[in-house]
Protein backbone atom coordinates (compact mmCIF):
# COMPACT_ATOMS: atom_id res chain seq x y z
CA UNK A 1 0.00 0.00 0.00
CA UNK A 2 1.31 3.04 -1.07
CA UNK A 3 1.83 5.58 1.65
CA UNK A 4 -0.64 9.12 1.28
CA UNK A 5 1.12 12.25 2.30
CA UNK A 6 -1.17 14.88 3.95
CA UNK A 7 -1.60 18.31 1.79
CA UNK A 8 -1.18 20.12 5.54
CA UNK A 9 -0.38 19.06 9.18
CA UNK A 10 2.77 18.25 11.54
CA UNK A 11 3.40 14.91 13.69
CA UNK A 12 3.51 16.53 17.36
CA UNK A 13 6.49 14.55 19.35
CA UNK A 14 5.84 12.48 22.52
CA UNK A 15 6.82 15.24 24.06
CA UNK A 16 4.87 17.91 22.06
CA UNK A 17 1.76 16.17 23.16
CA UNK A 18 2.64 15.72 26.40
CA UNK A 19 3.41 19.86 27.09
CA UNK A 20 0.10 20.22 25.53
CA UNK A 21 -1.60 17.58 27.55
CA UNK A 22 -0.13 19.31 30.81
CA UNK A 23 -0.99 22.93 29.85
CA UNK A 24 -4.49 21.94 30.07
CA UNK A 25 -4.11 22.01 33.78
CA UNK A 26 -1.48 24.65 34.03
CA UNK A 27 -2.19 28.24 35.61
CA UNK A 28 -2.29 31.59 33.12
CA UNK A 29 0.98 31.87 33.88
CA UNK A 30 1.97 29.70 30.82
CA UNK A 31 0.40 31.35 28.60
CA UNK A 32 2.47 34.76 29.61
CA UNK A 33 5.14 32.58 28.93
CA UNK A 34 4.03 31.85 25.53
CA UNK A 35 3.33 35.19 24.23
CA UNK A 36 7.26 35.88 25.41
CA UNK A 37 8.39 32.91 23.54
CA UNK A 38 6.04 34.31 20.48
CA UNK A 39 7.66 38.01 21.30
CA UNK A 40 11.05 36.81 20.54
CA UNK A 41 10.75 35.15 17.55
CA UNK A 42 8.89 37.96 15.88
CA UNK A 43 10.82 40.35 16.93
CA UNK A 44 8.24 42.48 18.43
CA UNK A 45 7.38 44.50 21.81
CA UNK A 46 3.45 44.39 21.62
CA UNK A 47 1.49 40.84 21.08
CA UNK A 48 -1.37 39.12 22.48
CA UNK A 49 -2.92 35.64 21.33
CA UNK A 50 -6.46 34.58 20.97
CA UNK A 51 -8.07 31.58 20.02
CA UNK A 52 -8.06 31.88 15.78
CA UNK A 53 -6.90 34.46 13.31
CA UNK A 54 -9.72 34.98 12.70
CA UNK A 55 -10.96 36.44 15.81
CA UNK A 56 -7.51 38.56 16.20
CA UNK A 57 -8.11 40.07 12.72
CA UNK A 58 -12.15 41.01 14.58
CA UNK A 59 -10.09 42.71 17.37
CA UNK A 60 -8.32 44.91 15.26
CA UNK A 61 -11.30 45.75 13.32
CA UNK A 62 -12.62 46.73 16.49
CA UNK A 63 -9.65 48.43 17.57
CA UNK A 64 -10.12 50.36 14.06
CA UNK A 65 -13.45 51.45 14.61
CA UNK A 66 -12.85 53.01 17.38
CA UNK A 67 -9.92 55.61 16.63
CA UNK A 68 -11.04 56.20 13.21
CA UNK A 69 -11.63 59.47 11.76
CA UNK A 70 -14.85 59.64 10.85
CA UNK A 71 -17.85 56.81 10.94
CA UNK A 72 -17.83 57.15 6.85
CA UNK A 73 -14.96 55.01 7.05
CA UNK A 74 -16.08 51.54 6.74
CA UNK A 75 -14.85 49.78 3.98
CA UNK A 76 -11.88 47.16 4.34
CA UNK A 77 -9.81 46.61 1.13
CA UNK A 78 -8.50 42.81 0.56
CA UNK A 79 -7.12 40.95 -2.51
CA UNK A 80 -10.38 38.88 -4.49
CA UNK A 81 -8.83 35.74 -4.33
CA UNK A 82 -8.21 35.15 -0.34
CA UNK A 83 -10.04 32.96 2.07
CA UNK A 84 -13.96 33.78 2.13
CA UNK A 85 -13.98 33.67 5.91
CA UNK A 86 -12.34 36.58 6.00
CA UNK A 87 -15.51 38.25 5.15
CA UNK A 88 -17.33 37.41 8.73
CA UNK A 89 -14.94 39.44 10.64
CA UNK A 90 -15.89 41.79 8.58
CA UNK A 91 -19.49 41.42 8.66
CA UNK A 92 -19.55 40.93 12.39
CA UNK A 93 -17.93 44.46 13.04
CA UNK A 94 -20.42 46.47 10.76
CA UNK A 95 -17.98 46.61 7.99
CA UNK A 96 -17.91 46.24 4.23
CA UNK A 97 -15.50 44.30 2.17
CA UNK A 98 -13.78 46.18 -0.93
CA UNK A 99 -12.00 44.25 -3.80
CA UNK A 100 -9.16 44.55 -5.82
CA UNK A 101 -7.55 42.46 -8.07
CA UNK A 102 -4.42 40.06 -7.65
CA UNK A 103 -0.71 40.69 -9.34
CA UNK A 104 -0.27 37.74 -11.74
CA UNK A 105 3.27 37.86 -11.49
CA UNK A 106 3.19 37.89 -7.21
CA UNK A 107 -0.63 36.20 -6.98
CA UNK A 108 -0.53 38.77 -4.06
CA UNK A 109 -2.62 42.14 -3.92
CA UNK A 110 -1.76 44.03 -6.87
CA UNK A 111 -0.69 47.39 -5.04
CA UNK A 112 -0.34 49.22 -8.05
CA UNK A 113 -3.97 49.56 -8.65
CA UNK A 114 -4.30 50.16 -4.79
CA UNK A 115 -4.46 54.47 -5.47
CA UNK A 116 -7.89 54.00 -7.95
CA UNK A 117 -9.14 51.86 -5.18
CA UNK A 118 -8.70 53.71 -1.80
CA UNK A 119 -11.52 56.21 -0.66
CA UNK A 120 -12.90 58.14 2.20
CA UNK A 121 -14.59 55.84 2.82
CA UNK A 122 -11.24 53.14 3.43
CA UNK A 123 -10.95 52.21 6.73
CA UNK A 124 -8.66 49.82 6.39
CA UNK A 125 -6.11 47.76 3.69
CA UNK A 126 -4.95 44.18 4.13
CA UNK A 127 -1.93 43.27 2.48
CA UNK A 128 -2.45 38.87 2.29
CA UNK A 129 0.35 37.12 2.24
CA UNK A 130 -0.79 34.09 0.46
CA UNK A 131 0.91 30.62 0.76
CA UNK A 132 3.44 32.14 3.13
CA UNK A 133 4.79 34.50 -0.22
CA UNK A 134 5.42 38.15 0.93
CA UNK A 135 3.14 40.75 -0.50
CA UNK A 136 4.22 44.42 -0.78
CA UNK A 137 3.75 46.23 2.60
CA UNK A 138 5.50 49.33 2.25
CA UNK A 139 4.14 51.08 -0.88
CA UNK A 140 0.81 50.66 0.94
CA UNK A 141 2.25 52.15 4.41
CA UNK A 142 2.84 55.06 2.37
CA UNK A 143 -0.33 55.31 0.77
CA UNK A 144 -1.52 55.60 3.98
CA UNK A 145 0.18 58.14 5.50
CA UNK A 146 -1.66 60.74 2.71
CA UNK A 147 -5.15 58.86 2.76
CA UNK A 148 -5.69 58.18 7.09
CA UNK A 149 -6.75 54.46 6.50
CA UNK A 150 -5.30 51.35 8.92
CA UNK A 151 -2.96 48.95 7.51
CA UNK A 152 -2.73 45.54 8.92
CA UNK A 153 -0.93 42.61 7.27
CA UNK A 154 -2.88 39.05 7.03
CA UNK A 155 0.59 36.53 8.02
CA UNK A 156 -2.07 33.88 8.93
CA UNK A 157 -0.07 31.52 6.25
CA UNK A 158 3.16 33.45 6.19
CA UNK A 159 4.53 32.69 9.56
CA UNK A 160 8.43 32.26 9.52
CA UNK A 161 8.57 34.15 6.14
CA UNK A 162 11.31 37.25 5.74
CA UNK A 163 11.88 40.05 3.18
CA UNK A 164 14.50 42.10 4.24
CA UNK A 165 15.45 40.36 7.40
CA UNK A 166 11.72 41.53 8.80
CA UNK A 167 9.01 38.59 9.70
CA UNK A 168 6.15 39.09 7.40
CA UNK A 169 3.01 40.28 9.47
CA UNK A 170 5.67 42.62 11.75
CA UNK A 171 6.11 45.41 8.74
CA UNK A 172 2.76 47.24 9.12
CA UNK A 173 1.56 48.99 11.75
CA UNK A 174 -0.89 45.81 12.55
CA UNK A 175 -0.62 42.27 12.06
CA UNK A 176 -1.97 38.60 12.85
CA UNK A 177 -1.32 35.59 12.73
CA UNK A 178 -3.23 31.81 12.57
CA UNK A 179 -1.72 28.80 14.78
CA UNK A 180 -4.79 26.88 13.31
CA UNK A 181 -4.21 23.36 11.79
CA UNK A 182 -2.62 23.07 8.47
CA UNK A 183 -0.40 26.31 9.27
CA UNK A 184 2.62 26.31 9.15
CA UNK A 185 2.94 25.72 13.19
CA UNK A 186 -0.14 24.79 14.74
CA UNK A 187 -1.52 25.00 18.17
CA UNK A 188 -4.27 23.31 17.38
CA UNK A 189 -6.40 26.36 16.97
CA UNK A 190 -5.34 30.00 17.77
CA UNK A 191 -3.95 33.75 16.87
CA UNK A 192 -1.46 36.41 17.34
CA UNK A 193 -1.75 39.89 17.22
CA UNK A 194 1.08 42.08 16.57
CA UNK A 195 1.22 45.73 16.74
CA UNK A 196 3.64 48.85 16.95
CA UNK A 197 2.05 51.84 18.82
CA UNK A 198 2.61 50.80 23.00
CA UNK A 199 -0.08 53.52 23.72
CA UNK A 200 -2.67 51.29 21.85
CA UNK A 201 -1.59 47.81 23.99
CA UNK A 202 -4.42 48.54 26.79
CA UNK A 203 -6.96 49.35 24.44
CA UNK A 204 -6.44 45.86 22.38
CA UNK A 205 -5.88 43.77 26.05
CA UNK A 206 -8.82 45.41 26.92
CA UNK A 207 -10.70 43.98 24.04
CA UNK A 208 -8.92 40.35 24.30
CA UNK A 209 -10.05 39.91 28.16
CA UNK A 210 -13.50 40.82 27.35
CA UNK A 211 -13.77 37.48 25.23
CA UNK A 212 -14.91 34.19 27.18
CA UNK A 213 -12.88 32.38 28.46
CA UNK A 214 -13.69 28.32 27.07
CA UNK A 215 -15.42 25.94 29.61
CA UNK A 216 -13.00 23.19 31.13
CA UNK A 217 -15.39 20.48 29.31
CA UNK A 218 -14.08 22.26 25.43
CA UNK A 219 -10.88 22.97 26.88
CA UNK A 220 -10.81 19.22 27.37
CA UNK A 221 -12.10 18.05 24.13
CA UNK A 222 -9.85 20.87 22.36
CA UNK A 223 -7.48 18.87 24.23
CA UNK A 224 -8.07 15.40 22.60
CA UNK A 225 -8.54 16.80 19.41
CA UNK A 226 -4.73 18.04 19.55
CA UNK A 227 -3.59 14.21 20.21
CA UNK A 228 -6.38 12.58 17.14
CA UNK A 229 -5.18 15.02 14.57
CA UNK A 230 -1.50 14.66 15.55
CA UNK A 231 -2.06 10.98 14.56
CA UNK A 232 -4.16 11.71 11.67
CA UNK A 233 -1.74 13.42 9.86
CA UNK A 234 0.77 10.93 9.91
CA UNK A 235 1.03 9.18 6.50
CA UNK A 236 0.41 5.30 7.93
CA UNK A 237 -2.35 6.77 9.83
CA UNK A 238 -3.78 8.95 7.25
CA UNK A 239 -3.32 6.02 4.70
CA UNK A 240 -5.33 3.60 6.46
CA UNK A 241 -8.15 5.97 8.18
CA UNK A 242 -8.36 8.37 4.74
CA UNK A 243 -11.92 7.69 4.41
CA UNK A 244 -12.86 8.95 7.85
CA UNK A 245 -10.77 11.79 8.20
CA UNK A 246 -11.82 13.20 4.91
CA UNK A 247 -15.37 13.48 7.01
CA UNK A 248 -13.45 16.06 9.19
CA UNK A 249 -12.40 18.38 6.46
CA UNK A 250 -13.42 21.74 5.48
CA UNK A 251 -15.85 21.16 2.82
CA UNK A 252 -18.18 24.11 2.61
CA UNK A 253 -17.89 27.82 3.26
CA UNK A 254 -17.97 28.84 7.30
CA UNK A 255 -21.30 31.18 8.20
CA UNK A 256 -20.00 32.15 11.28
CA UNK A 257 -16.58 31.79 13.99
CA UNK A 258 -16.25 31.44 17.74
CA UNK A 259 -14.40 33.77 19.85
CA UNK A 260 -12.39 33.31 22.64
CA UNK A 261 -9.16 33.76 24.95
CA UNK A 262 -6.29 31.29 24.30
CA UNK A 263 -5.86 28.38 26.56
CA UNK A 264 -3.69 26.92 28.61
CA UNK A 265 -3.46 23.75 26.97
CA UNK A 266 -2.52 25.85 23.54
CA UNK A 267 0.15 27.63 25.48
CA UNK A 268 2.00 24.54 27.06
CA UNK A 269 1.80 22.95 23.43
CA UNK A 270 3.06 26.41 21.87
CA UNK A 271 6.02 26.28 24.26
CA UNK A 272 7.37 22.56 23.15
CA UNK A 273 6.67 23.59 19.42
CA UNK A 274 8.47 26.81 19.94
CA UNK A 275 11.87 25.11 20.52
CA UNK A 276 12.41 23.88 17.20
CA UNK A 277 10.43 26.59 15.43
CA UNK A 278 13.42 27.55 13.66
CA UNK A 279 14.17 24.19 11.71
CA UNK A 280 10.25 23.59 10.81
CA UNK A 281 10.44 27.17 9.20
CA UNK A 282 13.71 25.84 7.48
CA UNK A 283 12.05 22.87 5.99
CA UNK A 284 9.15 24.77 4.39
CA UNK A 285 11.52 26.90 3.05
CA UNK A 286 14.17 24.51 1.92
CA UNK A 287 10.88 22.16 0.12
CA UNK A 288 9.65 25.16 -1.43
CA UNK A 289 13.27 26.10 -3.50
CA UNK A 290 13.36 23.06 -4.27
CA UNK A 291 9.71 22.65 -5.83
CA UNK A 292 11.10 25.87 -7.44
CA UNK A 293 13.54 24.73 -9.31
CA UNK A 294 11.07 21.66 -10.85
CA UNK A 295 8.94 24.63 -12.11
CA UNK A 296 10.87 27.33 -12.91
CA UNK A 297 10.73 28.34 -16.96
CA UNK A 298 9.25 24.98 -17.63
CA UNK A 299 6.44 25.43 -20.31
CA UNK A 300 3.14 25.70 -19.35
CA UNK A 301 3.63 26.23 -15.44
CA UNK A 302 3.42 29.67 -13.75
CA UNK A 303 5.09 30.15 -10.62
CA UNK A 304 5.28 33.60 -8.15
CA UNK A 305 8.26 35.55 -8.56
CA UNK A 306 9.48 36.18 -5.57
CA UNK A 307 11.70 38.98 -4.23
CA UNK A 308 15.48 38.16 -4.31
CA UNK A 309 15.55 39.07 -0.43
CA UNK A 310 12.25 37.31 0.91
CA UNK A 311 12.93 33.88 2.89
CA UNK A 312 9.55 32.27 1.99
CA UNK A 313 8.11 29.81 4.78
CA UNK A 314 5.68 27.82 2.32
CA UNK A 315 2.28 27.39 3.74
CA UNK A 316 1.17 25.11 0.87
CA UNK A 317 3.41 25.57 -3.05
CA UNK A 318 1.55 27.48 -5.38
CA UNK A 319 1.23 26.79 -9.27
CA UNK A 320 -0.40 27.86 -12.03
CA UNK A 321 -1.54 24.84 -14.71
CA UNK A 322 -2.55 26.47 -17.79
CA UNK A 323 -4.00 23.74 -19.31
CA UNK A 324 -6.64 22.82 -17.24
CA UNK A 325 -6.26 18.59 -18.72
CA UNK A 326 -2.95 18.84 -18.02
CA UNK A 327 -3.40 19.77 -14.18
CA UNK A 328 -6.22 16.94 -13.96
CA UNK A 329 -3.56 14.33 -14.77
CA UNK A 330 -1.06 15.75 -12.47
CA UNK A 331 -3.63 15.36 -9.20
CA UNK A 332 -4.11 12.11 -10.71
CA UNK A 333 -0.36 11.12 -11.17
CA UNK A 334 0.80 12.80 -8.24
CA UNK A 335 -2.20 11.01 -5.66
CA UNK A 336 -0.83 7.99 -7.27
CA UNK A 337 2.77 8.66 -5.64
CA UNK A 338 0.88 9.05 -2.06
CA UNK A 339 0.63 13.03 -2.52
CA UNK A 340 -1.94 14.54 -2.05
CA UNK A 341 -2.75 17.86 -3.83
CA UNK A 342 -5.29 21.16 -3.74
CA UNK A 343 -7.89 23.50 -5.40
CA UNK A 344 -7.77 25.83 -1.98
CA UNK A 345 -10.66 28.23 -3.40
CA UNK A 346 -11.84 27.49 -6.57
CA UNK A 347 -13.77 30.34 -6.83
CA UNK A 348 -12.68 33.84 -6.44
CA UNK A 349 -14.71 36.13 -3.92
CA UNK A 350 -16.75 38.11 -5.97
CA UNK A 351 -17.51 34.51 -7.75
CA UNK A 352 -18.91 33.41 -4.22
CA UNK A 353 -20.34 36.71 -3.18
CA UNK A 354 -21.77 38.52 -6.70
CA UNK A 355 -22.70 41.50 -4.53
CA UNK A 356 -19.07 42.50 -4.04
CA UNK A 357 -18.77 41.87 -8.13
CA UNK A 358 -19.21 45.75 -9.58
CA UNK A 359 -19.74 44.44 -13.21
CA UNK A 360 -18.53 41.60 -15.47
CA UNK A 361 -15.55 40.06 -14.07
CA UNK A 362 -14.01 42.85 -12.48
CA UNK A 363 -11.06 41.03 -10.97
CA UNK A 364 -9.88 38.34 -13.92
CA UNK A 365 -6.55 37.57 -12.79
CA UNK A 366 -8.41 36.02 -9.16
CA UNK A 367 -10.82 34.26 -11.38
CA UNK A 368 -7.67 33.25 -13.74
CA UNK A 369 -5.35 32.25 -10.70
CA UNK A 370 -8.89 30.40 -8.35
CA UNK A 371 -9.53 28.43 -11.71
CA UNK A 372 -5.89 26.79 -12.81
CA UNK A 373 -4.21 26.70 -9.23
CA UNK A 374 -2.60 23.62 -7.64
CA UNK A 375 -0.98 23.61 -4.69
CA UNK A 376 1.48 21.55 -3.46
CA UNK A 377 2.61 20.16 0.08
CA UNK A 378 5.46 21.89 1.57
CA UNK A 379 5.09 20.90 5.17
CA UNK A 380 8.19 18.98 7.36
CA UNK A 381 7.03 15.56 6.04
CA UNK A 382 7.52 16.35 2.56
CA UNK A 383 11.08 14.73 1.87
CA UNK A 384 13.81 15.16 -0.97
CA UNK A 385 12.78 11.36 -1.82
CA UNK A 386 9.05 12.92 -2.51
CA UNK A 387 10.65 15.83 -4.02
CA UNK A 388 12.34 14.10 -6.27
CA UNK A 389 9.17 11.64 -7.30
CA UNK A 390 7.01 15.06 -7.79
CA UNK A 391 10.06 16.07 -10.24
CA UNK A 392 9.63 12.52 -12.13
CA UNK A 393 5.65 12.97 -12.09
CA UNK A 394 5.94 16.37 -13.49
CA UNK A 395 8.64 15.76 -16.06
CA UNK A 396 6.48 12.62 -17.12
CA UNK A 397 3.83 14.63 -18.55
Amino acid sequence: MIRRMPTAGTPLSFGETVGGVLGFAEREKVIADFRSVLRNFLEVENLSVVNSGTTAFFILLQLFKQLRSSENRDEVILPAYTAPSLLLPIQAAGLKARLIDIDSSTFNMDVKKLPSVVSERTLAVMPIHMFGLPCKVEPIIALAKNHGFFVVEDAASSLGTTIDGKQTGTIAPFGFYSLNRGKNISTMAGGIIVWKDKRLSQKIENLVTDLETLPPHAQAIMTLKMIGLSLAVRPIFYSLLSPIISKFKYTTLHTHFDSFRFTTMQAGLGKKLWKHADDLTKRRQENGESLTKIFKNKDGFTIPSIPITALVAFNQFPVIVHDLNRRKMLVYRLLAQGIETTFLYEKPLHHIFPELNPGGDAFPNATYLAEHLLLIPPHTQISQTIIKNIRNVVESI
